[in-house]
């Protein structure tokens, strides 16, 4: 099993489905400095092939000294030669102690504070063990209060105050018992709720239950959330605002002192349920804004205002990314503690470090808050040589900063309608970019806030050998975090491929931008999970609804990927090779999407507006899942395109091509007051119309039709309707289907003709006339399957066609492209994809429109498909002017519907 396979089973399915989507599915073998290696495509039999990549993630700011820094690697080799023990729990640790003094010293020379340290593994373990330390300092206080409270009541009562009222302050006039006793209760209140947490819109602290709570992640499913410590952000950033923010929460209490004379005298005095406010100096995650240091303090003053602990959490920021050890440093502001991590493990150890002012320390918390993999000498002796490195390299930052956001800055001004802006300092950068609305609906829903910017990174990665991704909850900003030993000329590079991209988004050319997609994917698909979302949780969409004008919604999907650029125009460079590759890699990854609305006007009464809906996948991929056994997702594709059509205000949803086949002739489409219909009565109808004209004209002999697809919805019906117009009939199958086959014969042995199955399409030879209608994906009808001495019609029903183009071209075979229709009048609206004749669309998005015309008319295509299904969808047709059109080759013949005719059979079958 490839190491790709493996990730995507075992590993990170989802991931792995992104990756492949996005062409991300890279392998890195090696890293070096500022750059990986990256493992190319090769022969079974030849050597690697392989190619250097400038690495901007810098593993989301950790490898600020690059990979495998060689000072790093030393250290890392010391402790193995010297054989220091991993697990060494319950003794001192060196290491750690070493780590601890040197990061209190560093910081409490800023700060001017002393600091206990707790070492941990990850960013998420600082923030869950600050929100702990923040808890129990929280509850420390409010105890020791309560101490004080109990005991002055005692003191009260010993010494006969207890009914003296307060000679002065709040509680003035009321007794001393009383007023204690309240505030005992306030504070016993208190003690039973859980604290409260601050953080700011846009934060990001982690993923964990704690951390997650504090992290704003728009992009994060709700059902994903996992419930945590209770927890206000603060949206507005302004100082007062902040300061101000949970003023709501105080809750005053009443002391009381006595003094010498033996007066007593009240005191107000606030508490809060408020613990702790967390603040990034530079929010990495939210697209790289920095927190401005009039914000900072007034978060200091908010924490002082509730007697919290104001933590800044400086993992991502902080160990000199931005020039200084601490990224808050020239706010002048000072916290109470300071998380670290990322960069501290040198980019080799997974460490992370708590901070708390010795000050506010709760000694107990390091005796029962441990972890197993917490202190070890290893991760210890290496963060302490990464500290030591980033002050060996803080000029360096600090002027390849500069240089960079310089050269990206220059990059933005050339581009100003592409590029929003550059921020960010020091090497923690982010460059955010304009949302392009591309102009087909396809491109809109590829290229959402979500995918903008990993397709950027796809493009900047196999066409400039560079890797980035986008921030975590603002997807349109780009991270650039290179790592101190950025050289000039790569600098050079960045800019360049930067200036490349934005040059793309500004002219338009998503075909070149979009390129790296059209490469064949090496894996597998596999298909996503499906993630509930009830309709009532879904927004309504129903802008735009015109007063008397009803909306359908009729859902489509490509039958061949040489259509994409047709739903796409500004694809149209791309090869049919590079259409296919592409949408197999979107496979899945794309949601159903309006393509385009336009109002049909009837020709005898009223109009209707018709929105089509497109279920991202093609025929081919339909067919390729059913026979993987992945139906379920296809139809739960179909019904979330349905729900779209609800959403948006849609009275009839059609189902077009092979949305109505994977949801089983419409039947899973379950709906209470919402008319849902396949469409197939009206194809149906339009290849009767033609094909019981051409029997009747049809001499002795040649009155025999083979029909393709007879166990289909369409071909069932078909066999149904022109059994009695024709001599003899062959239901031609794949081989396995003679006793599916049979069971359709069986239905027409009360009609008067001879029928005959066969598992083979050169059955075809002897017909005169054949029908198709399969949902085959490629052609199944050749050349060598029909007569070569003989005229023969050839009525194709199937989308995409079940004859091969090379058919067309026999001069005896007049091959018909059926179930089409023509609108009344001079109706031509485009629908993106439909690659047919000005005004002709297809039958079953036809009759789509006219149920929305007739809203009393029920659907005649639901389920299985009647005789008398079809000639109501007919005379549905008639009533409103729309007629079956013909289409041989290019020419296009419209002709009204044969309604007056053939009245005995109408009178059989009604």
């Amino acid at each position: 099993m490839s190491a790709e396979s493996g990730f995507a089973r075992y590993a990170r399915p989802e991931f792995a489905r992104l990756f492949r989507a996005l062409h991300l599915d890279v392998v890195y073998r090696a890293g070096r400095g500022d750059h990986l290696t990256r493992e190319l495509p090769g022969t079974e039999d030849g050597p690697p092939v392989t190619e250097q990549v400038l690495d901007l993630v810098g593993g989301a700011g950790s490898s600020l000294f690059g990979h495998n820094h060689p000072e790093l690697l030393e250290v890392a080799r010391r402790c193995f030669d010297e054989q220091i023990p991993f697990n060494a729990q319950a003794s001192v640790r060196p290491g750690a102690a070493e780590l601890a003094e040197r990061l209190s010293t560093i910081v409490g020379a800023t700060t001017g504070a002393s600091y206990v340290v707790t070492l941990g593994s990850t960013g998420a373990d600082a923030v869950e063990g600050a929100v702990k330390h923040a808890t129990v300092e929280h509850r420390r206080r409010l105890g020791a209060l309560q101490e004080d409270v109990e005991l002055s009541l005692r003191r009260v009562r010993r010494d006969g105050l207890a009914d003296v009222a307060c000679a002065s302050g709040p509680a003035a006039g009321r007794p001393c018992a009383e007023v204690l006793g309240e505030t005992l209760d306030r504070i016993a209140g208190l003690r039973r709720e859980a604290p409260v947490f601050v953080s700011l819109r846009n934060a990001f602290h982690g993923k964990t239950a704690g951390a997650g709570t504090l992290t704003h992640g728009g992009n994060v499913p709700e059902d994903l959330k996992v419930p945590g410590p209770r927890h206000r952000r603060l949206g507005d950033w302004t100082p007062e605002a902040v300061v101000a923010a949970l003023d709501a929460d105080r809750v005053e209490i009443s002391t009381i002192t006595v003094d010498a004379a033996g007066v007593p005298h009240s005191a107000a005095r606030h508490l809060s349920p408020v613990a702790a406010c967390f603040v990034e100096p530079i929010q990495g995650e939210s697209g790289v804004h920095e927190v401005p240091a009039e914000t900072l303090a007034a978060l200091r003053e908010l924490a002082d205002r509730h007697d919290a602990a104001l933590v800044f959490d400086e993992i991502q920021c902080g160990m000199g990314r931005t020039g200084t050890f601490l990224a808050s440093e020239g706010s002048g502001v000072a916290a109470d503690y300071y998380l670290f991590s990322k960069s501290l493990g040198g980019g080799l150890a997974k460490v992370s470090a708590l901070l708390v002012d010795e000050r506010r320390y709760v000694p107990e918390f390091g005796r029962h808050h441990t972890s197993t993999f917490a202190d070890d000498d290893f991760s210890s002796r290496i963060a302490t040589a990464a500290v030591d490195l980033s002050f060996a390299y803080r000029d360096r930052i600090t002027e390849t900063g500069r240089l960079l956001r310089e050269r990206l800055a220059e990059v933005a001004a050339r581009w100003p309608d592409v590029i929003v802006e550059v921020r960010g300092r020091g090497l923690l950068l982010g460059v955010e970019f304009v949302l392009p609305r591309p102009e087909s609906g396809l491109l809109r829903e590829a290229i959402d806030s979500e995918s903008l910017g990993y397709l950027i990174a796809g493009r900047l990665l196999h066409t400039h050998r560079m890797r980035v991704i986008p921030t975590l909850s603002a997807p349109t900003t780009v991270r650039v975090q290179p790592s101190a030993l950025l050289e000039p000329a790569d600098v050079d590079r960045i800019a360049a491929a930067f200036d490349d991209v934005a040059g793309l988004l500004s002219r338009g050319d998503y075909a070149t931008l979009l390129a790296h997609l059209t490469v064949p994917p090496a894996e597998p698909w596999q298909p996503p999970q499906h993630v509930p979302l009830p309709r009532r949780d879904r927004p309504a969409q129903h802008g735009g609804l015109r007063p008397g004008v009803p909306r359908v919604a009729f859902l489509a999907n490509l039958d061949v990927p040489s259509k994409l650029w047709h739903m796409a125009p500004e694809l149209a460079d791309w090869s049919d090779e590079q259409c296919e590759a592409a949408l197999d890699r979107m496979w899945g990854e794309l949601d159903p999407f309006e393509v385009t609305r336009h109002r049909i006007t009837s020709e005898t009464q009223g109009e209707v507006e018709v929105v089509m809906v497109a279920a991202p996948f093609t025929a081919a991929q339909a067919n390729v899942a059913l026979r993987a056994g992945q139906g379920a997702w296809l139809r739960r594709t179909v019904l979330d395109a349905v729900e779209l059509g609800v959403s948006l205000g849609a009275r009839v949803i059609g189902l077009g091509g092979h949305t109505s086949i994977v949801t089983n002739a419409a039947r899973d489409v379950v709906e209470s007051d919402i008319k849902v219909t396949s469409g197939n009565s009206l194809t149906a109808a339009c290849a009767y119309d033609l094909l019981r004209l051409q029997l009747a004209e049809s001499g002795a002999g040649e009155r025999r039709v083979g029909l393709v697809g007879a166990i289909g919805n369409i071909g069932a019906v078909m066999a149904e309707l022109i059994a009695e117009h024709c001599e003899s009939m062959v239901l031609v199958g794949r081989p396995g289907s003679a006793r599916r086959l049979a069971a359709v014969a069986e239905r027409l042995a009360h009609h008067r003709v001879d029928v005959s199955i066969a598992e083979g399409l050169d059955a075809l030879r002897d017909c005169p006339i054949v029908v198709s209608a399969t949902n085959s994906a490629d052609p199944v009808i050749l050349p060598s399957h029909l007569a070569g001495d003989r005229k023969v019609l050839v009525c194709d029903l199937a989308v995409p066609g079940d004859v091969h183009p090379a058919v067309a071209g026999l001069s005896n075979v007049t091959l018909v492209s059926g179930g089409r229709i023509q609108l009344p009048g001079m109706q031509t609206p485009h629908f993106p994809g439909i690659t047919l004749p000005p005004g002709i669309l297809y039958s079953c998005m036809a009759e789509t429109m006219l149920l929305g015309l007739e809203p009393g008319t029920p659907s005649p295509s639901y389920g299985g498909l009647t005789s008398a299904g079809v000639l109501a969808a007919r005379d549905l047709a008639v009533r409103h002017g729309f007629h079956p059109a013909r289409i041989v080759s290019d020419d296009v013949s419209v002709q009204p519907w044969i309604t007056d005719k053939f009245s005995t059979y109408e009178e059989h079958i009604g």
